[in-house]
């Protein structure tokens, strides 16, 4: 009989909340993550390292937070199993590579489902698991998956996002950041992640002055003076960069930030002049600026110690992480799961992207910032697999595990916040009413795209099915011209939103006796 750990090994007690809100401390013996889901750790061998323990309970705790409860007992229940099983006092490099060895072709998946949680542990830095694991997680082979790492094998735990990940990820940002759920600060943070898939560092590092505005022909255009962060024979601070085209979006969201920054700082030193705010970081050190006196001490400062003021690398993850906390986005992939937001995902996504519009593998070396093509071939291998567009008729299978939906079914125009106004109803292509729009000022899209914003407000006795027909007609249009599945992908998030409404208004129906079960 295997003997339970001794709880008295834990240490740095923290509150914590699941994904579902049920709190707990990382001190308690048992975990309740949900009305089903408990994390017994004294179900744990009493021969097993410490310091693994210290760490493992950090990264659960970490992904309790982050993610389902349900993910989080399955991966607990394997990691007991290798424990067990090895007669291991920690995850090493060769107790993984052992118990990979005693796994069938039909039982890999089970070293799968653990891959994500052990590389998250890595990327962090959480004590109790050795870096070596890193590489060989990401070559190894198992069954159902191409060969070559997570970006190629289109791995839905570590590998690139899908084009409906990458949507339901930024629908999700943007409503968030509307209904004020995201600051201004970490908005920018998320939407840099999603447009250029770059390293946290050359974030941290950026300045307000990167951004660089100009006029060509009659139009404006807008570019980022990106840092480089590895880079062979660049040691200093901002030594080498590269310029990257960027919307105009993007580029208001990186003045509006670099602004409040500025603001901070000369709230603690007075108005500083053009150079100086151009030289001011975009992502600040808050409680370093708060300690500015004068403009002679914010001078010497930044003289002597250059990225004194700009947001402190180690904690550019955790920024990402808190987001994951609250981001509800999530996966049609993995039965529903929410989506794991990480610096890795978000950088493998960018070269994915890349290797689907067809780029050679020059130019997403370029992209990516690398110096030679030698590591660029794992995101052109297997991009058809990746860019695979959602099936017709999957579509009502799949909308509800994506939830791509994120506004308010009513019962009908009473029932609105701009109850009466006929400036905020929405039509479809027939001049019917499908609903209400719940913002007060312009908005210059409306129509299906309205199904993936959280001001929308469908009625259930609308006809969105003639908005779904619609939008099946147009792709069908694009499918019979030979657009690509990467265009075709564009309406997959609207598709399922729009699907997803027709469900629920069907579900409401019957529950109102209109409709037969």
């Amino acid at each position: 009989m295997v003997e339970a750990v001794s709880i008295s090994v834990f240490q740095d007690t923290q509150h914590r909340k699941s994904k579902m809100g049920y709190e707990f401390f990382d001190s308690d013996v048992t975990w309740r993550l949900d009305n089903s889901v408990n994390l017994n750790w004294g179900r744990l061998p009493k021969s097993l390292n410490e310091t693994f323990v210290n760490g493992y309970k950090k990264q659960m705790a970490d992904y309790a937070e982050e993610l389902s409860a349900s993910t989080c007992g399955i991966i607990f229940e394997h990691i007991l199993s290798i424990l067990r099983t090895q007669e291991a006092n920690e995850l090493s490099l060769s107790v993984l590579q052992n118990y990979l060895s005693t796994l069938d072709n039909e039982s890999e998946w089970k070293l799968g489902s653990i891959r994500a949680f052990l590389l998250n542990w890595i990327d962090k830095k959480i004590e109790g698991i050795s870096p070596k694991i890193e590489s060989w997680l990401e070559q190894i082979t198992l069954k159902g998956m191409n060969k070559g790492v997570p970006v190629a094998k289109g791995c839905p735990h570590t590998g690139a996002y899908s084009m409906q990940e990458q949507e339901a990820i930024l629908l999700w940002g943007v409503n968030a950041f509307i209904d004020d759920k995201l600051t201004l600060h970490d908005y920018t943070w998320l939407m840099l992640n999603i447009y250029l898939g770059a390293r946290p560092t050359q974030f941290c590092q950026l300045q307000a002055g990167d951004l660089r505005v100009k006029s060509r022909e009659g139009r404006t255009e807008y570019t980022l003076q990106l840092p480089y962060a590895k880079k062979r024979g660049v040691k200093n601070f901002r030594d080498s960069f590269k310029e990257v085209d960027i919307d105009e979006d993007l580029a208001l969201l990186i003045s509006n930030q670099a602004q409040a920054t500025a603001k901070l700082i000369e709230k603690q030193v007075g108005n500083l002049t053009d150079r100086q705010q151009a030289e001011m970081p975009v992502f600040g050190a808050v409680n370093r600026i708060r300690g500015l006196s004068s403009k002679d001490e914010l001078e010497n400062l930044r003289l002597n110690t250059p990225d004194i003021l700009h947001f402190p690398r180690g904690n550019a993850d955790k920024i990402l992480r808190n987001l994951t906390i609250i981001c509800d986005a999530r996966s049609e992939r993995l039965k529903g799961e929410f989506i794991h937001l990480t610096a890795r995902r978000f950088r493998y996504t960018l070269g994915t992207n890349a290797a689907r519009r067809g780029l050679s593998p020059f130019v997403i070396a370029k992209i990516l910032g690398h110096s030679d093509i030698q590591n660029v071939k794992v995101y052109t291998e297997n991009v058809k697999e990746l860019g695979e567009e959602i099936n017709d008729a999957l579509v009502a299978v799949l909308a509800p595990l994506a939830q791509a939906f994120a506004g308010t079914l009513i019962l009908s125009e009473a029932d609105a916040i701009r109850v009466n106004d006929p400036l905020s109803r929405i039509h479809n292509s027939h001049g019917d009413s499908l609903g209400n729009c719940g913002k007060y000022g312009f908005c210059s899209t409306g129509g299906r795209v309205c199904y993936t914003c959280a001001k929308f407000q469908p009625w259930v006795h609308g006809r969105h099915q003639v908005i779904l027909n619609d939008l099946l007609e147009e792709r069908k249009r694009l499918r019979d011209k030979g657009a690509s599945s990467f265009v075709l992908q564009s309406t997959d998030r609207v598709m399922l939103a729009i699907q997803e409404v027709i469900i629920l208004c069907e579900k409401a129906k019957r529950d109102e006796g209109l409709l037969d079960g």
